[in-house]
Formats: structure tokens, sequence, C-alpha cells
């Protein structure tokens, strides 16, 4: 494992270990999202589908945090674009903790939405300048590993704050964002290409809207976002409502970032040689089983079994969609992609707790968890679909 980790550190650019390094930071804090649910209806007393309502109002933001981040970055570069969200965001988190008003909280949560994710199409955008595009998978591979080995720790230990006090939370998490976001305004340079090629420069987000094979992958990873979200919106309801704690489930949903941590530089450099088409649509499968078995239990056991299965297809499938997300992109317009990329996952944040809290208040556990298996499996078969067009755009 070391000899893999010092050949990695070695093939890739400083900057992007200063991106890794402030990731790791702000994962650590990243405690907020994947308990607000529970903040909401146990702390503020709010009805599943009226929590799910206020949670939707997050992935609000998240659908402009890629629009705005993706233009931003490509207009006015990366490294600003990363400090005026991870500041931004760090605002906001600490804002929600000492609002008292539903009304505040509402706003406050769209405004993390909005202002704490408008970095992701800004740092897949530098990823994608300043690492060659052989090296690309397991540069997202990487990044991907440091984020859930951040995550690990912040489950286990956003389940101790909740159980204690909820406020921790929201400080926590805007401490470790700030953080990240000083780290970029002292070490990370801008890296936007200076070059345009004719016409490039005249391009925008409509150039994007006409690319039909990008579009097609990007409804994919819509339907892979809307199962994804569940794990903080209607997993967590339905496992308190099975008689799971808030430790426990802190504690489970850390197996996720464990194994991650484990497996994800391995399974990075493996990946990197294989069909990336097979690739996602193996890793659709996984997922669809390991959340579909969340329908048939009520253990810790059932639980940890059914999180190690689609924990399998997340290592596999979110580096490789990002890698995919890249080679299709204009370097002109790499911002722009990465944040139209970023706005499917958005959606599927509205949609996610909406779907999710409607199907625990009316047909019910079972049928919420059986229909994301059927959704991942028809994800699979499209995969396959379009994975020769994704690999002829690729190849140029």
């Amino acid at each position: 494992m070391n000899a893999l980790l010092r050949n990695l550190y070695a093939e890739l650019p400083p900057v992007y270990w200063t991106i890794w390094l402030g990731t790791l930071v702000n994962k650590l804090g990243s405690v907020v999202v994947p308990f607000l649910a529970l903040y909401l209806t146990q702390e503020r007393g709010l009805p599943n589908a009226e929590a799910g309502a206020l949670l939707s109002l997050y992935g609000a933001g998240s659908i402009l945090a890629g629009l705005t981040g993706g233009v931003l970055a490509d207009r006015h570069g990366r490294r600003l674009t990363l400090i005026i969200s991870l500041l931004g965001g760090a605002a906001a988190s600490l804002g929600i903790g000492f609002a008292r008003s539903l009304g505040m909280i509402s706003l406050l949560t769209f405004l993390l939405g909005w202002l704490g994710e408008m970095y992701r199409p800004a740092v897949a955008a530098l990823i994608s300048d300043v690492v060659p595009p052989e090296k690309r998978t397991r540069a997202f591979g990487l990044l991907y590993w440091v984020v859930n080995l951040g995550f690990a720790v912040a489950m286990t230990l956003g389940g101790v704050l909740a159980s204690t006090s909820f406020l921790g939370l929201f400080v926590f998490d805007a401490v470790t964002m700030a953080l990240y976001g000083l780290l970029v305004l002292w070490k990370v340079p801008e890296t936007r290409p200076t070059e345009r090629h004719h016409g490039a420069a005249q391009a925008g987000l409509g150039t994007v809207l006409q690319d039909g094979t990008f579009l097609l992958f990007v409804l994919l990873a819509f339907g892979f976002a809307l199962v994804m979200w569940q794990t903080g919106t209607s997993a967590p309801i339905d496992m308190t409502a099975k008689g799971l704690s808030k430790t426990t489930y802190g504690v489970l949903f850390a197996i996720n970032g464990v194994l991650i941590a484990v497996l994800q530089p391995r399974m990075t450099s493996w990946l990197t040689h294989k069909r990336r088409d097979a690739v996602l649509a193996v890793a659709a499968l996984w997922f669809g089983v390991g959340f579909g078995l969340f329908g048939f239990v009520s253990s810790v056991l059932g639980y940890a079994v059914g999180i190690a299965i689609w924990t399998i297809g997340e290592i596999a499938y979110l580096p490789t969609a990002n890698t995919v997300v890249a080679d299709l992109a204009p370097s002109s317009l790499r911002g722009r992609y990465q944040g139209v990329y970023t706005m499917a996952w958005g959606f599927a944040s509205v949609a996610a707790p909406v779907v999710g809290g409607a199907a625990l208040d009316g047909p019910g556990s079972r049928t919420l968890w059986v229909g994301c298996a059927v959704l991942m499996a028809g994800i699979a078969v499209c995969q396959f679909a379009i994975g020769p067009a994704i690999a002829r755009r690729a190849a140029k």
C-alpha cells in the first residue's frame, strides 16, 4: 500500500495534492448534510415529508451551484470560485446552527447548497487542467478516496455530536470549510487555460446543452445520484424508525468511508485499464443490489452488508464518471461541463428527499428501496448503450 501511494504521489503535480489536503480537511467536518434530516425531524419536530421538502432547498441551491460555479470557473478562474464557495458555505453552515425560525433555516439551507457546493465544478476543472488524460481516473479516484477517508471520520464524529449537541455539527462544519478556503487562498495558483482555439471563446453553456452524448450521460448520472442521495435523507429516517440510534447510523455509514479508504487506491489503478461503459454498468448493478437490500433488513448486520455491497459500486462509478466528463469537455469549457454534471446531482438532491419522504410516509420502506434497485438496473443497461459514443469522443 505504501509503495502504491508513493507512486501515485510522484505521478501527480503539487497543486493537485494541495487540493487533496484541503478536501481531507473539509470532509472531516462534513457532518451537517448527513444529519440535517435528523435535526429537522427530531430537534425541530418536522414530519418526514415537510423535512424532505426543506431539505430539497439544499438541492435547489446545488443546482444553482453547478451552473454558477461552472461559469465562474471558466470566466474568472478556478481559484476565485473555490474561495467564494468555501468561505460562503462556511458562513451559511454556521448560520443554520444559530437560526431559530424555520424561514431563516430554509434560506440558509438553500445558501449552503448554493455557496457550499459551488466549488465542485471548479475542483474538477482544476484537476482536468493539471492532470494529463491518461492519469485522470487515478487522480479523481484518489480524490474520492480522501473524500471518504474524511467521511468515515465525520460520520462517526457526527453521530456523537448529534447525540449531544446539534449545534456542534454546524460549528465544526463551518470551521473545516473555512480552513479549506484559506488553504486555497494561500497555496493554490490559477490553472485556467489561457489559450483559446478559434471560436472557443464564443462558446458557452449553449454549446454544452447541444452535446447529446454528454446530456445522455448526465441523465444517467441523475438517476445514480437520486439513489445515492437517499443515504442522507431517507436512510437515517428509515433506520431510526426501525430502532437504530443516531450513533449507530453514523457508525454504519462510516463503514462506507472505511471500505473506500481501504479499496479505492487499488481499484483505481485497476479501473484505469477497463472499458468505462462496462465499469459504469457493473457499478450501477452493485449499487442497486446494496440499496435494494435495505428493503428487507432491519438489523445492524443487514444494513452493514447492504452498505458494503453498494460501496463497491460507488468506488467504481464516481471517479470513472468524473473522468468521462473530463474526456468529453473541451479545455475552454471544462468548468461548464463539470457544472452541468454537478447540476444533475443538485436536481437529484431536490428530488431525492421528496420522493424518499413520500415513499416512507406512503407505500413504505420496501417499496422505496426495491424501486432504487430497479432504477439502477435500467441505468446499467443504458450505460452499455451509450458506451461506444463516449469511447469515440474520448479517443479524439
